[in-house]
């Protein structure tokens, strides 16, 4: 997967899913007692999830590798170590996906049509019915996109401006994210236009949440923070919304709504990462006409084999149908 992946998709990241890394860790680690009975598979988990620093991140697993003498698997997963922690991810765009979450949704919608003794034909029956409703769920989601307004706590301009904007889904992620800059404070540092910004706890206890540098650029409306996770998921955090408010910004500027979150998202032309249009692909748009017809033709035939009158009339009408596609194929050719 690494070379193919390297070859094919050369403008991407490849991740590992931190499920299943966690998954084959009780495997190898579960067992495993150090020195001085830590718990080693928390200690991996922290590695995998909690390192904002890659410093950090080195020392800790160090620390571990140290309690477990001579372990295959954690040198080999170290090898690794760019495609999973979330240290080295800061400047992935991974949409806050790190497990293969599509794969595994689409498996156990699987289960609950397919049996293990279909033959080929009750089997593509029961696939389109998995199919068909995947994309009944798909037209609901759709429909709730658009029509179904997400509930505003607080009657803040920006809030109003993103409930119009985004998907009810991503609006409650950014209101929550706007609450807790509500929490943040903020001090500058000896640059200008640079804060340190941190969060107060929620909870009403006194700790405080890690801290963060945030530089604002009023003349663009521009904000930068070392969390990052505008760039990892297209929201802005907490961190980046206090120094906007600091900057008096009170809507969202545009350069930060990403159409993909919106209502809007299946609308207009869609754009790579150089703000060229992506246009269907012939060879792609010509499988899916094949997929559809090879469905009808195959439904005709399943039901006409077993009557002798149907599989004369449908063996005529192809040998009409074959002929006239043929003949619209060649005038075309000709035109050309």
């Amino acid at each position: 997967m690494k070379k193919a992946i390297s070859a094919v998709f050369p403008e991407t990241w490849h991740g590992l899913c931190t499920f299943h890394i966690m998954q084959n860790a009780v495997k190898h680690l579960a067992r495993l007692k150090s020195d001085n009975d830590s718990n080693i598979l928390a200690d991996f988990s922290a590695c995998v999830y909690e390192y904002d620093d890659e410093t950090t991140f080195e020392e800790a697993f160090s620390a571990l590798r140290s309690k477990v003498q001579n372990d295959a698997w954690l040198g080999g997963i170290y090898q690794q170590k760019e495609k999973w922690p979330a240290c080295y991810m800061k400047n992935v765009f991974t949409l806050g996906m790190r497990s293969t979450q599509l794969s595994e949704s689409l498996n156990n919608d699987m289960k609950n049509y397919l049996k293990c003794d279909l033959d080929i034909a009750q089997f593509f029956t029961h696939f389109e019915r998995a199919v068909a409703s995947k994309r009944a769920k798909e037209l609901d989601s759709e429909y709730n996109a658009r029509k179904k307004l997400p509930r505003i706590k607080m009657m803040a301009p920006l809030l109003i401006q993103a409930s119009n904007l985004y998907t009810t889904c991503i609006f409650e992620a950014f209101q929550a994210e706007y609450e807790r800059s509500m929490a943040a404070y903020a001090r500058p540092t000896e640059k200008p236009n640079e804060y340190i910004v941190g969060i107060g706890a929620l909870d009403g206890k006194s700790t405080m949440e890690e801290e963060y540098i945030v530089a604002g650029d009023l003349s663009n409306q521009r904000v930068c923070c070392s969390y990052q996770q505008f760039e990892r998921i297209g929201i802005l955090c907490s961190h980046a919304l206090k120094v906007l408010d600091m900057m008096n910004i009170k809507l969202l500027p545009e350069h930060y709504i990403l159409k993909r979150w919106t209502r809007e998202a299946r609308c207009g032309i869609v754009q790579d990462i150089h703000g060229m249009a992506i246009l269907e692909n012939p060879k792609i748009d010509a499988a899916r006409r094949y997929q559809l017809l090879t469905r009808k033709f195959f439904t005709i035939a399943s039901r006409a084999v077993d009557f002798e009158e149907c599989y004369s009339m449908v063996d005529v009408v192809l040998n009409t149908l074959y002929k006239q596609v043929e003949d619209k194929i060649n005038d075309s050719s000709n035109f050309h």
